[in-house]
């Protein structure tokens, strides 16, 4: 029997432990040693577990105290335990589809460009590094810190490889780096995150929310004039810090809603049972009113 729901505390973790206790659920939160605060701070969890590492939540004594709860996973689940123990050694119930969870990775044959494909949805054209096209973006995890990315924008394959030459001086990605890079269409538009829920129950697609990523130092870009932005030259990172509502034009939700049923029904053909629960897509919006689909 199902007594409590579990989470691990980073991420979207805040958000499902207030939602647990709404409905009178008993919560347990797994907080990496030195970032429990806001966890001890928020009257949300009912029980903490500290560990000196994320990925010790699949040891022996986190099992046990996880043993009667529903586990609710988020990408930093996914980021820092990894897909095969999340599949192999962690025997709790969890909350969705985990063998879901390694297609949010861009290489690889479990990628999710494949599941766009399957569902028909316009995403960036990729290609290959050195491969004739332009403009691409380019990503690659970092050197430093692997779970973030480096991103930049290039006008051709020359320019590319140059800018790659760059990065690689600097110290800002390595060899490592080259073995998950992805080189994708650049498409110009505005930026939307879909915030979906499919419940199996009613056999409904539910649309929760629409908002819009923070990214540092980005969004401080953005705030600099033109002419200090090329005095300063700054190294542009986007590294997500945070979200903002947004809305959209209501004649655009139909292509929305349009998108998040063929991802569904995609995902139920190729991972069944598919998607349980919720799940956002993130989309640009061309001035031809086109959405393609990213990530």
């Amino acid at each position: 029997m199902v007594k409590s729901v579990s989470v691990l505390a980073s991420h979207s973790a805040l958000d499902v432990l207030d939602g647990a206790k709404e409905e009178k659920f008993r919560t347990v939160a797994v907080a990496k040693k030195g970032r429990e605060k806001p966890y001890q701070m928020f009257p949300v969890v009912d029980e903490l577990i500290l560990v000196d590492e994320f990925v010790d939540m699949v040891s022996e004594h986190v099992l046990r105290r996880l043993g009667d709860s529903v586990f609710v996973p988020n990408r930093s689940f996914s980021v820092y335990v990894g897909y095969n123990r999340i599949e192999k050694n962690f025997p709790i119930p969890v909350f969705g589809n985990r063998f879901l969870l390694r297609w949010e990775e861009r290489t690889g044959e479990a990628n999710y460009y494949r599941l766009l494909d399957a569902a028909n949805i316009r995403r960036p054209e990729t290609y290959r590094l050195g491969e004739p096209a332009g403009p691409v973006l380019v990503k690659l995890p970092e050197s430093k810190r692997p779970v973030e990315r480096e991103f930049f924008v290039a006008a051709s394959a020359k320019d590319a490889e140059q800018k790659l030459r760059t990065l690689l001086q600097k110290d800002y990605v390595d060899e490592h780096s080259l073995e998950k890079i992805s080189v994708e269409e650049f498409v110009l538009g505005a930026h939307f995150n879909a915030n979906f829920f499919y419940t199996v129950m009613r056999k409904r697609l539910e649309l929760h929310s629409i908002d819009r990523r923070i990214q540092s130092n980005l969004d401080g870009v953005y705030r600099l004039p033109a002419a200090d932005q090329l005095e300063i030259n700054p190294h542009v990172k986007y590294i997500e810090v945070g979200h903002e509502p947004a809305t959209i034009r209501e004649s655009l939700l139909e292509k929305v809603f349009e998108i998040g049923e063929k991802f569904v029904e995609a995902c139920r053909r190729i991972v069944p049972p598919g998607i349980l629960g919720p799940f956002t897509l993130q989309f640009i919006v061309t001035p031809e009113l086109d959405l393609v689909v990213y990530d």
